[in-house]
């Protein structure tokens, strides 16, 4: 009858201390490695590519697809994507369209699965055409009062 009166004040004693504050060290989690998936997608290598490359410039840039699929031959897929301690950190996503042997596009796929066009984007950005509604900006006129006069050769 002892034991079971001691056993029953155990379990009730036991039973209250979930409730009580933890006195004890933190409570141990998993440890959760670091990541990386696909192929390592980044803005130099994709600034390189152009419409019209063949297949096999392409590969030499970006590496092997990581989705070569056998219904969409006409599609390759570079997916990258980077989890540390188990929260995503980078993902990134670039497919690129063939028609034949040469890239026809090249997309940048967001994370709610819309396509952006890379090429056409960087096209605009970095060489816009000038065209007549565009104002031609002139070179600064030099002082005439400040700015010293070239001596003529041969003269007094």
């Amino acid at each position: 009858m002892r034991a079971l009166i001691l056993i029953f004040i155990a379990s009730l004693a036991l039973a209250g201390c979930k409730s009580m504050p933890s006195f004890s060290m933190p409570s141990l989690t998993p440890y959760k490695i670091d990541i990386q998936q696909g192929n390592y997608v980044d803005s130099t290598n994709v600034a390189k590519l152009r419409i019209g490359m063949t297949r096999a410039q392409i590969s030499f840039i970006m590496g092997t697809p990581l989705v070569k699929d056998m219904f969409h031959t006409s599609r390759w897929d570079y997916v990258y994507i980077d989890k540390k301690a188990g929260k995503l950190i980078t993902k990134r996503r670039v497919a690129v369209y063939f028609d034949g042997d040469l890239a026809k596009r090249i997309v940048e796929v967001k994370n709610d699965g819309k396509e952006v066009d890379i090429n056409t984007a960087l096209t605009t950005d970095e060489t816009a055409p000038a065209d007549a509604n565009t104002p031609a900006v002139a070179a600064p006129v030099p002082d005439a009062v400040t700015t010293p006069a070239e001596p003529v050769a041969g003269g007094k």
